[in-house]
């Protein structure tokens, strides 16, 4: 167990256990204003567990104890030299109570009365009731109690300056990263040399030397710099917490021997009053030749020093020391001399034109601090949320943004996305409050109705504190969205970029989505060559997104070749951008190979051509091909394609010819055809011959067009019969026309059931045909027939 620790938690204790009323208060008092809230319940439990049982201070308590102040010491200094003078307090009193008895004598027995009670003081001065032992060998000796209004420590036990911790003594905490020394380099302010001057007088005469500013202008860190640079470094250093009792103050001094003392009060205005520093205090203190350092916020200084006489005799012959929390052009170069050395400086130098030097270090941790506590379900997780969105896309590049912009980027983290814009508001305006008198966590942007994060929150993650992770990969997409839209992309997306490759580098070696992202930022904003090597290397590394983006890429630079492979993986995870494109690639890799192929006099190569240029509606090109087949040994087969573009271009003998070449080659199917260009040359009965014997062999266009034939002949029964074989062998078209001639004869429901028919197997005017109908009532249900209706049909 750590001796100092152990030793405390014994003596204070030991005041526990007695119950003194005077401990438990001030033990009350200390840990009600610590920074460790926990601290106030377990105090407040080992107090009543323990109080006014003597003797009964037992191993787990002190164990307790210990613990307690272990914490304290961890986390907050003050408190803990509070605890200390509290505990020697107690120590002192505990000597004098348990001090021997005083035996009489020998040769004074007969005079009992005199030597037991007669308190006679020699040499000395009376404090408090004295006991005093007459008869000790090796002189008299005196033991004093404390003072009543008194609990200030004896000098030896001040701390000496070159021990004294800065932060206990007032000096703001700033934020500290790993082994970065507890306070950063100071930077010498304007006021130096006339701080310095007033401070080495007053160490040689006694005075007040006072420093007043604005709140955050930086007081107590510029008087402890005069402090520590001008007085020795055995200077003992009185610093009591506001309100305590200082009338006793010149007593405890003219025991200190040759001890050089400073009294240091940081916040004056906390230390006046009849009870502590006065303008007779004041002049006692300058004759002991005892200097007193302190600090008044300008506000706190006017009211003083213009309101009561008392304060107005201390301070009216006192020259402050005037401190601005703007920093001069000096006092910047000073600092930009600094800030390569400590992050935290760099960062205040970064943000200067936005917040003051002092304000930047001393009120990031707080707020820093509070936000992560704002982020439990019951404080305030939608509005840390959202300072955390304004961080990231500082971070990205995008300082200050729209506040949609910033709700939008929120919604990435957490359940955002299910606030209502109530909520959204509410947690904006408590971001925003101000804190500190000084700034809120977020700050209003330069353009109405933008926000950014405070500077030090910022630079808080891109210097790796604790509680911060990665930027979410799809807010730099939402970063490129904001840039593409904005006035002022030009001007950010440099940053944009250069944040990205910083951010987003390290990653790619092992996150192909990093790299797919920083492609995509390099593809709008940068290089599109830098973009297809990092789309390259995500697709390789697995990712399907990269492998779409880097084939569209090569695509459209029309190397088929390369982009057919990425966009094939694209496509099989269900790109469809990726499936149209490689549809595409394909035929035209397909067109290139076929080229080739027949440009060496391959037919089916020519007749594959052909089939490509027709689907185009490129009939010249079609029939250049498919002659050339013919050429070279595909006439019987390319003859029926012959035939349908001269049947295009309206050249009936000559499509004749080639669809007989056809239909005598084995090619069944150019009956048909052959049959509609024997019509369009006047040659009906020929025609229905053909349709006939190609419905036979069981050709739906046969058994169609056979019907058309029958149905124009006025043979209406047989018509329909063919229509419905014609239905069956798959043809869309037969089920409408059958329709058509049951409506002419006003069999409306059996029409209404071909027409449906119809519309199930696509016809354009089926459902328009049943619309008419539709206010007629079928006795029939949708898929059963009328009792005379053709018993061939299959359905």
């Amino acid at each position: 167990m750590d001796a100092e620790l152990g030793s405390l938690a014994e003596a204070l204790g030991r005041g526990i256990a007695e119950g003194s009323p005077d401990l438990n208060a001030l033990l009350s008092d200390t840990a009600s204003r610590s920074v460790v809230p926990s601290l106030v319940p377990r105090l407040k439990q080992v107090l009543t567990r323990f109080q006014g049982k003597s003797g009964e201070w037992s191993l787990v308590a002190a164990q307790d104890m210990f613990e307690i102040l272990r914490l304290v010491r961890s986390r907050d200094a003050v408190v803990y030299e509070e605890l200390k003078v509290i505990a020697e307090a107690f120590a002192e009193d505990e000597r004098a109570r348990t001090a021997p008895v005083p035996q009489r004598a020998p040769d004074t027995a007969t005079n009992a009365d005199t030597a037991t009670n007669a308190n006679t003081v020699s040499g000395g001065t009376f404090n408090e009731p004295v006991v005093q032992a007459g008869s000790i060998p090796g002189g008299v000796h005196t033991y004093y109690g404390q003072t009543s209004h008194s609990g200030l420590p004896r000098v030896a036990d001040w701390p000496q300056l070159d021990r004294a911790n800065a932060i206990a003594l007032g000096v703001r905490r700033p934020r500290r990263i790993a082994d970065e020394r507890p306070l950063p380099r100071y930077v010498v302010r304007d006021c130096a040399d006339v701080l310095d001057a007033q401070v080495r007088v007053a160490a040689r005469e006694g005075g007040l030397v006072l420093v007043t500013g604005e709140p955050l202008s930086g007081k107590t860190r510029t008087l402890w710099a005069a402090l520590f640079t001008n007085l020795s470094g055995t200077t003992r250093i009185l610093h009591p917490a506001p309100g305590t009792d200082l009338r006793g103050l010149t007593d405890v001094l003219r025991a200190r021997g040759d001890a050089e003392c400073v009294l240091w009060l940081d916040d004056l205005d906390g230390h006046l009053g009849e009870y502590g520093l006065t303008a007779a205090l004041l002049a006692e203190l300058a004759r002991l030749r005892v200097p007193v350092l302190a600090t008044m916020s300008d506000e706190a200084y006017d009211a003083h020093r213009f309101g009561s006489p008392a304060h107005t005799r201390l301070l009216s012959g006192v020259d402050p020391v005037e401190l601005g929390a703007e920093w001069s052009p000096a006092e910047v170069e000073r600092l930009a001399a600094a800030a390569p050395d400590d992050l935290r400086l760099a960062g205040a130098y970064a943000h200067r034109a936005r917040h003051s030097t002092p304000a930047y270090l001393s009120v990031g941790p707080e707020l820093l601090g509070e936000w992560r506590r704002a982020r439990r379900p019951n404080a305030h997780p939608l509005g840390h949320r959202l300072v955390l969105a304004a961080i990231d896309l500082a971070r990205c590049g995008v300082e200050e943004a729209p506040a949609d912009v910033l709700r939008r980027a929120a919604e990435l983290y957490g359940d955002a996305a299910q606030a209502s814009s109530e909520e959204f508001d509410e947690a904006r305006e408590w971001a925003s409050r101000i804190r500190h008198g000084t700034t809120g966590m977020l700050v209003p942007g330069t353009e109405a109705g933008s926000w950014r994060a405070y500077g030090s929150l910022v630079e808080d993650a891109k210097d790796g504190v604790p509680g911060f992770g990665p930027v979410p990969l799809e807010l730099w997409l939402i970063v490129l969205e904001e840039l593409s839209s904005h006035d002022t992309a030009s001007r950010v997306v440099g940053a944009v970029l250069e944040r990205a490759a910083a951010v987003l580098g390290p990653e790619a070696d092992t996150t192909p989505e990093a790299l797919l992202t920083l492609g995509r930022i390099e593809e709008e904003y940068g290089d599109e060559e830098a973009a297809e090597a990092l789309f390259r290397r995500s697709a390789d590394a697995g990712s399907a997104a990269a492998a779409g983006r880097l084939g569209s890429l090569l695509f459209h630079r029309e190397d088929m070749a390369a982009a057919i492979p990425y966009l094939e993986k694209a496509a099989e995870f269900g790109d469809v951008e990726a499936q149209s494109l490689l549809g595409s690639a394909l035929l035209r890799r397909s067109e290139y190979w076929l080229g080739k192929a027949a440009g060496s006099e391959d037919g089916a190569a020519a007749l594959a051509l052909g089939d490509l240029r027709r689907g185009d509606g490129d009939l010249q090109a079609a029939m250049r091909w498919y002659q050339a087949a013919a050429r070279r040994g595909l006439r019987a087969r390319v003859a029926s394609r012959i035939g349908g573009v001269f049947q295009d271009w309206h050249y009936y003998e000559d499509a004749e010819k080639w669809f007989r070449i056809a239909l005598d080659g084995g090619d069944l199917e150019s009956a048909d055809p052959l049959g509609v260009v024997l019509e369009e040359l006047g040659r009906a009965d020929e025609a229905a011959l053909l349709y006939q014997e190609s419905a036979e062999n069981g050709s739906e266009t046969g058994a169609y067009n056979y019907g058309a034939v029958l149905n124009d002949r006025g043979e209406e029964a047989e018509a329909r019969a063919w229509f419905v074989r014609a239905h069956d062998l798959g043809h869309y078209s037969a089920a409408f026309l059958l329709g058509q001639s049951l409506r002419d004869e006003e069999r409306h429901a059996e029409a209404a059931i071909w027409f449906r028919k119809a519309h199930v197997r696509g016809h354009h005017r089926a459902l328009q045909a049943l619309a008419e109908a539709g206010s007629l009532e079928s006795p029939f249900p949708p898929d059963s027939l009328a009792p005379d209706a053709p018993d061939t049909v299959k359905e």
